[in-house]
């Protein structure tokens, strides 16, 4: 199967266009054309795989956590009649923020870009810059939910459900990603530094200094931010 030019490197156009094209500037326009698209689409692309992760690692705890949820309301105890009043509330709210998020990803910012979560986050003052889907659930409704909770007798052998946790499952991935980001940005950071010493710029390096040996910390059901800015207190 034949390549298409958008499938070429830049020299295989230029071969390419040699043959199709013999007067150099309309030649070269054609060329200078086909490697902006293929930027761009690049750009879209990679643009659409990020767009995908984030609202993947924000998703994930919650469909885990609802899914639980929906185990949990079916064990069988003594209290079962409070056990399902409270689980009901529960599963209710991580419903309606699920639906609520996955209209979120259809959203189209003003060059028709999706949004990000930080992005909608950073709009609707959400805390924690909406990092966990827990933050993104007002705290008086967690209390209502909790306190449903509490109100369910404690059962021998029975585990006390403890809901809202902000933990998402098990994962190293996005904590070594966030790591090796913010190293890098580190170290750019002081070789600025180096060449072209600022009281702002150092300022900055030991707040990056401080936030790796804090992404060092996190243990891997803990939810982690998707900048280094994320872990500011």
């Amino acid at each position: 199967m034949p390549k298409t030019y958008l499938n070429m490197t830049p020299n295989e156009i230029h071969n390419a266009l040699t043959k199709r094209i013999p007067q150099p500037e309309a030649r070269e326009l054609k060329k200078q054309e086909l490697l902006n698209l293929k930027h761009k689409l690049k750009s879209e692309r990679l643009r659409t795989i990020q767009h995908k992760r984030l609202w993947s690692e924000l998703l994930s705890p919650l469909v885990y956590e609802l899914a639980n949820a929906r185990v949990g309301i079916k064990h069988e105890s003594k209290y079962k009649g409070e056990r399902e009043v409270a689980f009901n509330a529960y599963i209710a709210v991580m419903d309606k923020l699920l639906n609520k998020f996955k209209q979120m990803q259809l959203l189209r910012d003003e060059d028709n870009n999706p949004y990000t979560p930080s992005e909608l986050a950073r709009q609707a003052d959400i805390q924690n810059k909406g990092v966990h889907w827990t933050d993104w659930i007002p705290m008086t409704k967690q209390l209502q939910v909790c306190e449903l909770f509490e109100q369910i007798p404690h059962a021998p052998k029975t585990k006390r459900k403890v809901p809202f946790q902000r933990t998402q499952r098990p994962n190293t991935k996005q904590r070594e990603r966030l790591l090796n980001r913010t190293i890098k940005e580190l170290g750019n950071a002081q070789t600025e530094q180096l060449i072209e010493p600022t009281e702002e710029r150092a300022e900055l390096i030991s707040q990056m200094q401080n936030a790796i040996k804090r992404i060092e910390q996190l243990k891997p059901t803990d939810a982690v931010p998707h900048t280094w800015h994320g872990l500011e207190d």
